[in-house]
């Protein structure tokens, strides 16, 4: 039992990543320091442990011979009938976050606060059925104040108030001075003063979990959840749930939400968990007479899987458990109804109604409503923040009528889907990219709608969407804010302002941040909307080309200056400007193999082992064969009225904003064509094509339309730009070198001089890839825009010095390995290295095309001659179709690789290609098939897979 309480903990605790989950056990935590009694009646450690400590010391622990606050208790599980068992917590759990303040780090330093990474309750019953059982753990994440505010602040506990107050010089100079001192002021000042240490102390508390990586929630956070939960029932239920507000009410008081509701329903429906009804301590001392045998001291193995070992670390206000049965079962019909037709197309129409079909004019005054949809907090705030925007706009524009609350999209019914009606949602994604609980109703209200045409409102509603996604997890990027997009689409709503805009927490963390820029696309339409409505019809025209919502030339134009005022803030705002300044010569002309690209980022640093984003402009003959079919003039501006800052000409336009490379996704602006050219023109034809070769194509064949608005259409539709993600293949700490006998000894050579914020990547070549076409062509040095990205591989930084480390890499995954050489062969050149022979060696496992073994091989050598690379395998392609996984299993090799892993603790980074990870890890996987698999390994496990 007690092995299994361990291994159940490793999995939820699962490297900082916090799975909530939920065997008679003594300690009321898993983790709980120790409480010992001193000579003097003083307490070292936490009081609330002492009598736990000594009942465990009684069962024959033996405590640290240097005793200190933060000595972890052993976990004591007594079963029905047997004597204790006491069994030590691993290390890995056993980490403390050590509380440090961005602002006052010295002061922080000298207190010597920590805490453990995480709560998990232990002295839990179930209460079911008239029973109880009293094995019942349950672990979640801290919230800030748990321990801020009372676990390290409660007189009671530990009592830091007085301490962090004198390290923030607001009372005495020495902790006893500061004690006395706050006894002696007045009340309203002592309280002041504990106020004010108890803010910085739980200020420091989230900002330590945040830096430690380790999941944490704030007191707004949580409440703001709690909240909204508790709405949500009593509106399903017509009662509020219970609570014992003890446990809720937050520590900050007033300023909390959720301080408001006053006093919850404190009655206990069961089933539920509960407090023990009996003290395991005292049962024991009642039973421990009749069992001649103390207790028992287990032992666990180190190979306990974590279930995700890889994820990156989010603050729990965006985590979501992993999917359960319902929510697969949701996706599914949510993928099924994918299938259904689209409705009837809805075209824009200034003129009267056709004689077969009865227009509705949209009424004069424009209704605006804001929702949000997310299973944490995040898109609420700027959802909140939005509102805030819309409701200042209605107060200078008399046509727009803003609701006054903001709900989640499951409040939204059909009915208010009317004409003159705009809807702004902004929608964040859980698990794989699935739609948040509180979206999933109006999923399947528009389900419904889309199978029943019927209850398609006749003129249709306006929408914009934005999505608050993470552009590192490429794969599910934007998931539910696409889902919910497509589903607005489906029931006739007509997009405007682009309609969905996808937002990047990578580089938008606040939601001020991540409102901006959408809110600069969004105000001028709006504007344009409530000042100068347009009419709506529906056609039924089996003949219309699309069946989606077509908007009108003029609505084109005020979306094109939304659309490129916000790319221009974007531009100036998320990315810097960079130089290409170097492209590795002997590659550059022939195109073959990965070549090496050198980038200067000005005033900009970088960290070791992070990506970076480029947007890389179109090749200058593509952006002359794009005029050439548009039969534009470069040098003219696009719009006419835009300030000259914002308003690009058609060679920047096609150059710096637009995918040439990629298909048209909205198809819309063929209706711009001449109606009797549409037959002859396939829309799955062109949808095929790179828009480049599309636009050639309809020149080719003469009904490319011509004037200026039909061509901003044409520049409209174009896609748009976007960044494309590369590791970082140099380390900020290599070179120069001086030329000593120290370095020659070691094999390192000496390095020039160069610019310290110069980085370079590997770029694979492709016939028609943008970056790596564009660096090869374009003349050096030549500009582009980059932003700065953190990686998972960063954790391979923090592995023990005396760990071995087995790396794995592929091609241009070589970047991340070439950067943590540098940095290797960098910290045996530092004046400041004590010991480096402490350092382990790394065993490199190296798949490469015959072109690229030049390139790399001058580090590699370099590497094995400086002791950095002590084993390495390099597998070419061949005839024979051995790969680099294959190696790892040669007789010799196998045993070697498992015996590192096992018994010396060793790391794995592997850094491949999506393919070559799976056979990688499928190596792996036999190597440790009898020592619990890849899933053992928990955090020294690392992979980057592109």
């Amino acid at each position: 039992m007690a092995r299994e309480l361990v291994r159940s903990m490793r999995e939820a605790f699962n490297g900082g990543n916090v799975l909530p989950t939920g065997p008679i056990i003594w300690n009321h935590q898993f983790l709980e320091f120790a409480g010992y009694e001193m000579e003097d009646g003083s307490i070292l450690g936490d009081p609330n442990s002492v009598a736990l400590t000594k009942a465990i010391t009684e069962l024959g622990w033996e405590p640290p011979i240097s005793r200190t606050r933060w000595d972890l208790l052993p976990l004591v599980v007594m079963a029905d009938g047997d004597v204790p068992a006491m069994i030590e917590v691993p290390s890995e759990l056993a980490k403390l976050v050590e509380i440090r303040h961005p602002r006052y780090g010295a002061e922080f330093e000298k207190l010597d606060l920590k805490w453990v990474a995480f709560p998990a309750l232990t002295r839990l019953g179930f209460d079911i059925g008239g029973v109880q059982y009293t094995a019942a753990p349950f672990i979640g994440w801290f919230m800030d104040a748990e321990i801020g505010v009372r676990d390290l602040a409660d007189t009671f506990r530990y009592n830091a108030l007085p301490e962090v107050a004198q390290a923030l010089g607001l009372v005495g100079e020495t902790t006893a001075e500061a004690a006395e001192g706050l006894d002696d002021l007045p009340e309203y000042e002592r309280l002041s003063i504990l106020s004010r240490s108890q803010q910085e102390l739980t200020y420091a508390v989230h900002w330590s979990y945040q830096q430690a990586k380790v999941s944490m929630s704030d007191t707004f956070t949580a409440s703001m959840k709690w909240c909204r939960y508790d709405d949500a029932f009593k509106a399903k239920n017509g009662f509020r749930l219970p609570a014992d507000p003890y446990w809720l009410a937050p520590p900050q008081g007033s300023i909390v939400p959720v301080w408001h509701r006053g006093g919850a329903p404190n009655y206990q429906p069961k089933p539920m968990i509960s407090r023990h009804v009996q003290d395991p301590l005292n049962a024991w001392q009642r039973e421990k007479g009749q069992l001649g045998v103390l207790s028992k001291t287990l032992y666990i193995r180190d190979a306990i899987p974590l279930k995700r070992p890889n994820l990156q670390v989010r603050s729990s206000s965006n985590y979501c458990v992993p999917p359960t049965w319902e929510k697969r079962h949701i996706q599914n019909a949510i993928d099924a109804s994918a299938c259904q037709v689209a409705p009837d197309a809805l075209r824009l129409q200034a003129s009267s109604a056709s004689r077969d079909v009865q227009d509705r004019t949209v009424p004069s005054k424009l209704s605006l409503t804001v929702y949000f949809c997310s299973a944490g907090t995040f898109a609420e705030k700027v959802a909140m923040k939005l509102h805030d925007r819309v409701g200042q706009l209605a107060r200078s524009v008399s046509c727009l009528s803003v609701c006054p609350v903001v709900t989640s999209i499951d409040q939204m019914e059909a009915s208010s889907l009317k004409p003159g009606s705009i809807v702004l949602l902004v929608v964040s994604s859980t698990g794989q990219g699935e739609v948040p609980t509180n979206g999933r109703r109006f999923v399947r209200m528009c389900d419904e709608m889309a199978g029943n045409r019927s209850n398609i409102p006749t003129t249709s509603f306006r929408y914009a969407v934005y999505g608050n996604g993470d552009s590192r997890y490429a794969a599910t990027y934007n998931g539910a804010a696409t889902i919910i997009e497509q589903r607005l689409r489906r029931i006739g709503g007509l997009a405007f302002a682009g309609g969905l805009f996808q937002g990047d927490t990578a580089v938008q963390n606040t939601a001020l941040q991540a409102l901006s820029p959408w809110w600069a696309k969004l105000q001028p339409v709006i504007q344009d909307l409530a000042t100068d409505s347009p009419k709506l019809r529906r056609t039924n025209s089996e003949d219309d080309y699309g069946k989606g919502p077509v908007p009108d030339l003029k609505d084109r134009h005020v979306e094109a200056k939304a659309r490129h005022g916000v790319r221009c803030q974007q531009l100036l705002s998320d990315y810097h400007d960079a130089g290409v300044i170097n492209v590795n010569p002997a590659f550059r002309e022939r195109h073959q193999g990965t070549y090496l690209v050198t980038l200067d980022l000005g005033l900009v640093s970088y960290q070791d082992m992070s990506c970076i984003q480029v947007l890389p402009v179109n090749a200058p003959a593509k952006v002359r064969r794009a005029l050439g079919a548009l039969g534009v003039s470069g040098s003219t501006e696009i719009f006419q009225d835009m300030p000259k800052a914002h308003n690009p000409c058609y060679s920047a336009f096609l150059m710096d904003y637009v995918d040439l490379e990629m298909p048209f996704k909205d198809m819309d602006w063929l209706h711009s064509l001449d109606a009797t050219s549409i037959t002859s023109v396939s829309k799955e034809k062109l949808q095929l094509l790179t828009s480049l070769e599309a636009l050639e194509y309809l020149h080719q064949i003469g009904i490319l339309p011509t004037g200026r608005e039909s061509t901003i259409s044409v520049c409209l539709a174009l896609p748009l730009l976007h960044p494309r993600t590369y590791s970082i293949a140099s380390s900020m700490s290599y070179g120069p070198f001086p030329k000593t006998s120290t370095n020659i000894a070691r094999g390192i050579k000496a390095t020039p001089a160069r610019t310290a914020n110069q980085l370079e990547i590997l770029v694979k070549p492709f016939s028609d890839g943008r970056f790596s076409h564009m660096s090869l062509s374009c003349p050096l040095p030549s500009q582009l825009r980059f932003r700065l990205l953190a990686s998972s591989a960063a954790s391979i930084l923090t592995m023990p010095a005396t760990a071995p480390l087995i790396i794995v890499a592929t091609g241009a995954g070589f970047a991340a390995v070439r950067c943590l050489l540098q940095r290797r062969i960098a910290a045996l050149c530092s004046p400041s290295s004590r010991d480096q022979s402490r350092v382990r060696g790394i065993s490199l496992f190296l798949g490469l095309k015959p072109a690229d073994v030049q390139l790399f091989s001058g580090i590699l050598n370099e590497a094995a001659a400086a002791g950095v690379l002590t084993r390495m395998a390099l597998v070419s392609s061949n005839d024979q179709k051995v790969r680099v996984h294959d190696r790892l299993v040669e007789e010799g090799t196998k045993e070697r690789v498992q015996e590192m892993i096992v018994r010396e603790k060793g790391w794995v980074f592997m850094c491949t290609s999506l393919e070559a990870a799976k056979s990688t890890r499928e190596a792996f996987g036999e190597i440790l098939e009898a020592d619990g698999g890849v899933e053992a390994m928990g955090d020294r496990w690392v992979e980057e897979v592109f």
